[in-house]
C-alpha cells in the first residue's frame, strides 16, 4: 500500500529468455530488450539492474512477486502472457505457467490471456480455452505476429481477424483488452503500432475497457486525442512510467499532456517487471507533482493525493470490479505481507541469494 490506498501494478511479465528459448536468428531483438531493461532502471539505481545472465533466463515467477510484493508496496499485479515476439521460440510469458502460479496466489494477480496466430478460427480456440481453463481476466494483444524470421501487422480495426476475435472475447465474457501499441518491436512494420487503427474498435466495442500499453512513448498528442474522445480507452503506462526516474522532464511532458485532456480516472500504473522494477518508480511518484512552471507554462493540471492513488491502483480496481477493502484484508497477513514487514530486502534479493547458494 500507498499511503493507505491499495497499489495496482497493471502489467507485469516474467519473461523466458532462457537460452533454450531464445531464437539463434534474433540476437539483435534480444540485446534490445535488454537494453530496454538497462534504459529504464538507469544509472542511480545499479542495484535494480538485472545482469546479463539474471536476465537472460527463465525468469522465475516467484522472483516477479518479490519484486511487486515484498521490495515494493504493491498488493496486486495483473500478469500479461506474452506469445512468441519474435526473439523466442515458444511464448514470452505462456499462460498456462502464469495462470498455474496465479493459483497459487490468488489474492495477489489477475491473468489477461493472449493469442499466437493469426488464423483467425485458431485464435479464437485459443482464446476459448483459456477462457474456460484458465479462467482468465481479460486479453492482452500484440498488434502482429512473428514468425519464419518476419512480422506480419494486423489492425485493431480490421474485419478479417480482430472484429471476429473482439466479438469473441466479448461473447465469452472478456471486458479489459489491452493492446501494445507506440513501442515498435522489428521485424514487424512500424505501422502496426501505430494508433490509428485504435477508433474503429473502440467504437464498435462500447461495453468493453481498452488498455493502450506504452500510450505516451509515441503518438502523444494523437494518443491525447483518442483518450479525449473515448471513455473506453485507457492509457497503460508501461515503459513511460520509467521516465519517472530517468527522463523526468519527459515524464512530465507524457503525463501532464493526457491529463490535460483525458480524465485521470483513465491512466494506470504499470512496471513491466521484470523490464523495471516497481520500488524506483513508485517511490519517484509517491509525492509527485508537476513542476510549477510546467503548470504555468502548458497548463497542465496540478496532480493531487487522489489523482495519485487512483493512477496507482484506484483506477484498476474499479476497472476490473475488485474491491478495494477486500484486497486490503486478504492480503494483510499473507506470505508475502509477513517477509515484506520483516525488512532489510535488496532488489532482486531472493534471486541472488539463491543464485549464490548454487554457484
Amino acid at each position: 500500500m500507498l499511503d493507505g490506498a491499495v497499489v495496482v501494478d497493471a502489467v507485469v511479465h516474467p519473461y523466458n529468455l532462457d537460452p533454450a528459448n531464445q531464437n539463434p536468428e534474433a540476437r539483435e531483438q534480444l540485446e534490445a530488450v535488454y537494453g530496454a531493461h538497462v534504459v529504464a532502471t538507469g544509472p542511480d539505481h545499479p542495484e535494480h539492474l538485472l545482469q546479463r545472465d539474471e536476465f537472460f533466463s527463465d525468469f522465475p515467477f516467484e522472483a516477479i512477486a518479490d519484486s511487486l510484493f515484498v521490495e515494493s508496496p504493491v498488493d496486486l499485479a495483473i500478469i500479461h502472457a506474452l506469445p512468441n515476439l519474435g526473439f523466442c521460440i515458444g511464448d514470452v510469458t505462456a499462460p498456462d505457467r502464469a495462470a498455474a502460479f496465479r493459483d497459487r496466489h490468488p489474492d495477489r494477480f489477475r491473468l489477461y490471456a493472449t493469442v499466437d496466430t493469426p488464423v483467425t478460427d485458431a485464435a479464437i480456440a485459443q482464446l476459448e480455452r483459456q477462457v474456460r481453463e484458465l479462467e482468465v481476466d481479460g486479453l492482452k494483444l500484440y498488434p502482429a505476429f512473428f514468425y519464419d524470421g518476419g512480422g506480419a501487422g494486423w489492425r485493431l480495426d480490421g474485419p478479417d481477424f480482430a472484429t471476429p476475435l473482439l466479438e469473441a472475447a466479448h461473447d465469452l465474457g472478456i471486458r479489459n483488452v489491452a493492446v501494445h501499441k507506440a513501442l515498435w518491436l522489428p521485424p514487424a512494420p512500424r505501422s502496426a503500432f501505430d494508433v490509428d487503427d485504435v477508433g474503429g474498435a473502440l467504437e464498435r466495442f462500447t461495453d468493453m475497457n481498452f488498455y493502450m500499453v506504452h500510450a505516451g512513448a509515441a503518438f502523444l498528442d494523437r494518443t491525447a486525442q483518442l483518450l479525449a474522445r473515448y471513455p473506453n480507452l485507457h492509457a497503460t503506462l508501461e515503459s513511460v512510467f520509467a521516465y519517472v526516474v530517468v527522463r523526468p522532464a519527459a515524464f512530465a511532458k507524457v503525463l501532464g499532456t493526457l491529463l490535460r485532456s483525458c480524465s485521470v480516472d483513465q491512466l494506470l500504473f504499470g512496471s513491466g517487471t521484470n523490464l523495471s522494477h516497481p520500488a524506483p518508480l513508485i517511490d519517484a511518484f509517491a509525492n509527485y507533482e508537476f513542476p510549477a512552471d510546467l503548470v504555468e507554462e502548458h497548463g497542465y493540471p496540478q496532480l493531487t493525493a487522489e489523482d495519485r492513488r487512483k493512477i496507482m491502483g484506484g483506477n484498476a480496481l474499479r476497472l476490473h470490479g475488485i474491491d478495494e477493502v477486500a484486497v486490503r484484508e486478504r492480503t494483510a497477513d499473507d506470505e508475502f505481507a509477513r517477509e515484506r514487514a520483516r525488512g532489510g530486502h535488496r532488489p532482486w534479493g531472493r534471486l541472488r541469494e539463491r543464485a549464490a547458494v548454487q554457484r
